[in-house]
Parts: C-alpha cells; structure tokens; sequence
C-alpha cells in the first residue's frame, strides 16, 4: 500500500492549513471531521455499480485520511441506499442534508432530477454518479466525466471508422426512459443529423427486461447498428434476441449500460462479439500509472469482490473532491459557497487517466469531450478492454446541448 499512499498523495494538492481568517464552516464540519452524503443503490437494478462505486471512494479516502485528511481533519461519510427510486432517494436526502457539507455521491439521474431544486437552495455541491446533460443546469451538481449525449455521439463515431456506418444506414436507439435515456438520445440525434443516418428511437423502462420484441421490431426495420443507453440486464436481452434471431447487429452502449457480471451467464458470447461501450472511466484492467496503482491498492483490499471500472471512477471523484475540499480550505471558505466558488477555479482536473482531464470553470459546460472506447472481454479483469486511448469525435468538440 505505500506505493498507493504515494500516488494518492502526488496526484492532489496537499493541504497546507486554513486561511488565517477562516469563514464559519459549513454543516458537517467539526474540529476533527468533514462528514459528505453518499446516496446510492446497494439493491435496485444498478446495485453493483454502486458497490464498486463505494469501493473506490474507500480506497482513495482511506490514504488520503491516514496521510492526515483534509485541513487537518478525517473525511467521512453518510451512506443511505434509495434502490434507485426516486421517492426513497428524496426522503434520504432529507434526513441527511443538515449532517453534510456536501454529497459525494448521488447515483442515478431520476434521483438527482428529483433533487435539483432542493440542492440548488442549499447550496449544497452534489457529485452525480450520473452522465446526464439535464445536471449541468444546476450549478451545485458536478458531472465526472464526459456526458451521456458526447458518449453516444464518440460511440456513433467509431461504428463509422471500424464497422462501416455510412450516411443513410439505418441505426435504432433503444433508451431508458428518464434523463439517463433522453441525454443519450440527444446524442444520437446530433449524429444522426450530422451523418445524415436513418434513426429510429426506443423506449423503455426498467420493468423491460426482456427487449425480444423490440429486437423484433428493430430486425424487421433492417438497422444493423444498435444503440443501448439500457440497465445491463436489458443489454444483456438485447444482445442474446438478436443472436436467436439471428439479426445480423452490431451495439454500442452507455457506460451504466454494462456490467462484468453479465460475462458470467449465457450472454458472455454475444456481448463479447457484438459490443463496446463509450465511456468516460478507463476500464479496471487499464495499463496506465493511475489504474495500475488503484488497481493494486483494490486487490490488496477487497481480494474477493467484483472487478470493475466504477471502482476507478469512485477512486477520481475522490481526487476531484479532495482537491476542492483544499482549496476551500486554503482560502478559508470551509463551507457550501466556499466549495462552489473553488470548483468554478478548477479549470484543468488532472485524474491520472482513470478519466479524461476536466474543466470546471463554467459550470454548466460539459466537463471533458474524450470517451474510452471499451469492448467486453470475459478473459481480462473487470470484464472491459481498452479499444483505444480517450478520443474526441469531430461533432463531439463543438457540439452544444440543447437548453
């Protein structure tokens, strides 16, 4: 582990102590301790993300805090499970948002939807575990990484440059109904318009589980290139109809749109000849200094658990907050204004290639443009190999999200 201590150490800013004339901290902040919220989904439809999620924020905090914390205090956290409904996730928040300075995490883009107004009165910064476009429109909300719409549209991308998409191919999008599906479908749409694609568009919902006849549907259609913005087990549908029907498709998914664990069952073959994903985490198995250094920290720690890249995407959002929690720190501002106003200084987040560097000097951009291209590979840990290093689409870089 000194080798982790090492990296997590070189990688942030190290504290310094408070600003001589130190403003009155905010909630959560004791003498000894800054407390941040987590809510998550330990036992709906995204539970292992959140599990590795968890795990990641772990490992970073637990070097971090035995080098001495943040501002001379331990970081700690407040975890509620919402199950990925809504209502739960609202009345969770409610319980905790007078114990915390900020959420670390918030998953799932209905629960922070459903939360937007509240955090914007309270002034209380919110990590998403979430890539949707619709969160940029608080300025209390920080996305890590690229958004749903830009993942698609790099997705739409690589199918052209290695799988022979061409103007006027057919291409089906079946997405999530919500934030998660809409922001992707944004996406989508661009590309569509800009290649001049033949689009048809999907809805469903979680209750979905079986996609067979929307795989039907999609074969009849003829579009052979299929995008996913799905719950895994709905990629996992997907992908198995269209071997049974023998649909001649290829798929590109949103991040949350795969899990390792489907490369456990009957879907393993398929998923591994007909899919990649677009994403703004470097896949567990990555071979650059970042992901290998997390990498070992996480077999010494969890020897046993599920390999997967959201353990290096809890591992980054750590970084990110820790570098915000210093700044307000070092400027005196321990509380909720303070930790808004050091995020807007934050103009290029260095994350050690677990994701793509970020910008946040205006809030309500996307933070970085550059997706992973990643393929599952049931032979490599984590389930996920690496295609290609972060790339930007053309349309990507100057493409604007509707308002």
């Amino acid at each position: 582990m000194n080798r982790f201590g090492a990296i997590a150490v070189a990688a942030i800013l190290v504290a310094t102590g408070c600003s001589a004339s130190p403003e009155e901290p905010g909630p959560g902040v004791t003498d000894t301790t800054i407390t941040l919220g987590v809510l998550t989904d330990r036992t709906g439809p995204f539970a292992g993300t959140g599990a590795s999620v968890a795990q990641g924020r772990q490992l970073y905090w637990d070097g971090r805090n035995s080098g001495g914390g943040v501002c001379g205090r331990k970081v700690e956290f407040v975890v509620k499970d919402h199950g990925y409904d809504t209502a739960r996730a609202v009345t969770s928040y409610e319980e905790l948002r007078g114990q915390v300075l900020a959420m670390d995490e918030v998953l799932g883009s209905p629960m922070i939807g459903a939360l937007l107004p509240r955090l914007k009165t309270d002034q209380m910064l919110t990590f998403a575990a979430s890539f949707s476009a619709q969160l940029l429109s608080n300025p209390y909300v920080v996305i890590t990484g690229a958004t749903y719409d830009v993942e698609m549209i790099n997705g739409v991308q690589w199918l052209g440059e290695n799988k022979g998409l061409r103007a006027g191919a057919k291409v089906a999008h079946i997405f999530l109904d919500g934030d998660y599906g809409e922001t992707a479908l944004a996406g989508s749409r661009a590309a569509a318009e800009e290649w001049d694609l033949d689009l048809t568009e999907y809805r469903v919902v979680p209750a979905n589980t079986d996609l067979t006849e929307v795989m039907t549907t999609i074969r009849a259609s003829g579009a052979r290139y299929v995008l996913l913005t799905t719950t895994p087990q709905q990629t996992a549908s997907a992908v198995t109809a269209a071997e049974r029907l023998h649909h001649d498709a290829f798929f590109v998914g949103s991040n949350p749109a795969f899990s390792p664990a489907l490369l456990r069952g009957p879907a393993k073959a398929a998923l591994e000849r007909r899919l990649v994903l677009a994403t703004s985490v470097a896949p567990y198995a990555a071979d650059a200094i970042g992901p290998a250094a997390v990498r070992e920290a996480f077999v010494a720690r969890y020897p046993k658990q599920p390999k997967t890249s959201w353990v290096m995407f809890g591992y980054a959002q750590g970084l990110v907050m820790a570098q915000l929690l210093d700044a307000a720190c070092k400027a005196g501002t321990l509380n909720r204004p303070g930790l808004r106003d050091a995020l807007r200084k934050l103009d290029w987040v260095d994350a050690r290639q677990l994701i793509p560097p970020l910008n946040y000097q205006d809030p309500s951009q996307i933070p970085t443009r550059e997706s992973y291209i990643v393929r599952p590979e049931a032979r490599v840990d984590g389930g996920l190999a690496m295609v290609g290093m972060p790339v930007a689409a053309p349309l990507a870089r100057v493409y604007k999200r509707a308002k």
